[in-house]
């Protein structure tokens, strides 16, 4: 994986039960290891408040990045809205009896998938950016210790650290549906400018491969593929999709993969 050179893990704050942890981390991750605070050193993973967290330095203010699927809107979703016409629901396919087996390409920080999860999906996970795959795998080992969240991610995800046009195109496995949500120019006013997102595309960048990512998971997905979109962007890869699910800010594009 990519690793951009200003991130590293330091180690000086945490306990000694997490320090080998961390010192494991590092080496999976072939990141730096630091024992102090370092400059040089835009992003720093580190373990805080018994869970992972990534501290970004923005002039003389500290930002910090966590996966938390026990608060916030994640788990307002989980507990009060799992309905199945929402449009993300929609998008993915599901319908009063029928739940497709999913892939979601671009899981970044797991919301997405988790909500159809919770509506009674299967969901293979996959992210491609090693330390956003780490905070999320740090979010999911947490979220496993409250009974109901835990037996939704035990029985119904997998997260898996890989290239999603890699394993579409070399995997045996396949899906019902396909979810991706690549990461688009930032605008003013937009939700990238939000921390998550803002950190998100330091982290990754743009994702210019999303035309061979489209033409891979179109190969691969046995129903449909099922693209989120700004609401005022275009088709991805200009392929104009089966139809459309609109949302408050952005839609879907949905592909269906036996017709095209």
């Amino acid at each position: 994986m990519d690793i951009k050179p200003q991130i590293a893990v330091r180690a000086d704050i945490a306990t000694p039960e997490t320090a080998s942890y961390l010192f494991a981390l590092a080496e999976r991750l072939n990141l730096p290891l630091i024992d102090a605070p370092d400059q040089r050193f835009s992003h720093v993973l580190t373990y805080r408040n018994s869970r992972l967290e990534l501290d970004s330095q923005e002039g003389s203010a500290t930002a910090s990045l966590t996966v938390d699927f026990l608060s916030g809107p994640a788990n307002y979703r989980f507990r009060h809205d799992r309905r199945i016409n929402q449009p993300l629901a929609r998008a993915a396919g599901i319908k009063r009896g029928y739940r497709p087996a999913v892939l979601d390409g671009t899981a970044g920080f797991g919301e997405d998938g988790f909500v159809l999860a919770t509506l009674g999906c299967r969901v293979m996970m996959i992210e491609r950016s090693a330390v956003i795959w780490a905070l999320l795998a740090d979010g999911i080992s947490r979220a496993r210790k409250n009974e109901e969240v835990r037996q939704i991610f035990d029985q119904r995800v997998t997260l898996k650290l890989a290239d999603t046009i890699d394993y579409l195109n070399f995997s045996e496995s396949s899906y019902d549906t396909v979810y991706l949500d690549p990461m688009y120019p930032s605008r003013p006013k937009s939700p990238l400018n939000k921390l998550k997102m803002r950190l998100l595309r330091e982290l990754v960048g743009d994702d210019y491969d999303c035309s061979e990512l489209l033409t891979a998971a179109l190969d691969k997905a046995r129903r449909r593929v099922a693209v989120k979109r700004p609401a005022k962007a275009g088709p991805l890869d200009q392929r104009t999709p089966s139809y459309t699910v609109t949302a408050k800010s952005s839609r879907y594009d949905v592909y269906l993969t036996p017709y095209l």
